[in-house]
């Protein structure tokens, strides 16, 4: 039976490599270790998580700001219902919940009102008065007292304004606005949405 030694010799000839030649590969041959591997998966898993939770953080982002305008639009449509269905020439009905004295304004048309939001009740003697709503934050009109009613907070504002259509007899301008105080869109500022329509004589 031939030697080992006599074959391998025989092996190394035919390949021409001399006997004693180092034949373990150079280090920029040697391939990637399985610890080298599993620091890119690693790496690799991270870059993916950050990606992931900035596409599901905008995903919610957008789910929320449409649920929340369509609870704005929905708010704002009730108080437009509400006022329209007033008598043209009424402005003794108190459409809030709040009953301090000179909040039964009906429909009287006040150009000193304004549309902003507001954070309290409006002061004595404002022309906002009676051109508000405060409601909780399950869009519940807050009742009683002003003072009292939003002393524990409250998530939404809702304004309206009544305007006299100039050259157009008989024929007012309804405006409202709603405001979601929890709510944060694009800037910081609160989402709001704001309706407008017209009640005629």
């Amino acid at each position: 039976m031939e030697s080992f030694d006599r074959r391998l010799d025989s092996a190394l000839g035919t390949l021409k490599i001399p006997r004693g030649t180092d034949m373990s590969f150079g280090k920029e041959g040697r391939g990637v270790t399985l610890v080298e591997t599993m620091i890119a998966v690693l790496v690799a898993f991270i870059a993916m998580a950050s990606v992931g939770a900035v596409v599901f953080s905008s995903m919610v982002a957008n789910k929320n700001q449409g649920t929340e305008t369509t609870r704005l639009t929905a708010l704002a449509q009730e108080k437009m219902e509400q006022l329209a269905r007033l008598n043209y020439g009424d402005t003794t009905t108190n459409t809030t919940l709040i009953t301090d004295p000179g909040w039964a304004i009906g429909l009287t048309a006040n150009t000193s009102t304004d549309l902003t939001q507001l954070t309290d009740c409006p002061a004595a003697g404002s022309a906002n008065i009676g051109y508000v709503d405060f409601l909780d934050n399950n869009a519940q009109p807050l009742s009683g007292a002003c003072a009292t009613a939003v002393a524990g907070g409250f998530g939404y504002v809702r304004r309206w304004k009544i305007t006299t259509v100039s050259g157009v007899p008989g024929l007012k301008q309804i405006s409202v606005v709603v405001y979601a105080l929890n709510a944060v869109q694009a800037g910081g500022a609160k989402p709001s949405v704001a309706l407008t329509t017209l009640k005629s004589q």
